[in-house]
């Protein structure tokens, strides 16, 4: 038997899992460029925010990281685990600390407003 000419299609290049989110604006947030201002170098790696030095110094998963830069959005205790790294920046470097005010944009008030 000869395989039909029309049904062989090629395959594709990426043959692994699809991504769930394809608006995933995790390197063009704005969440993103304060937290590659401001937050210490060790957490800053290839000009991008490394997730595993930070979830290690936040305390929280590396998918939370992933989910504060790609919905934009942080809780209460995120903010203090943010504000908590920043404080533990070097004095002598000249990156600036993360202040409450530049994180307040970025609080989620929740849908029960």
């Amino acid at each position: 038997m000869e395989p039909n000419s029309e049904s062989a299609e090629p395959k594709p290049a990426y043959t692994g899992r699809p991504s769930k989110n394809d608006d995933f604006k995790f390197y063009d947030g704005a969440l993103n460029k304060l937290l590659l201002e401001k937050l210490p170098s060790n957490c800053i790696k290839y000009g991008r925010i490394d997730t595993l030095a930070l979830s290690k110094a936040t305390g929280n998963a590396r998918f939370t990281i992933y989910r504060w830069l790609n919905e934009q959005r942080l809780s209460k205790n995120a903010i203090r685990s943010l504000l908590k790294v920043s404080a533990e920046t070097d004095e002598r470097k000249k990156k600036g600390k993360l202040k409450k005010d530049d994180l307040i944009p970025f609080f989620d008030l929740g849908d029960d407003l």
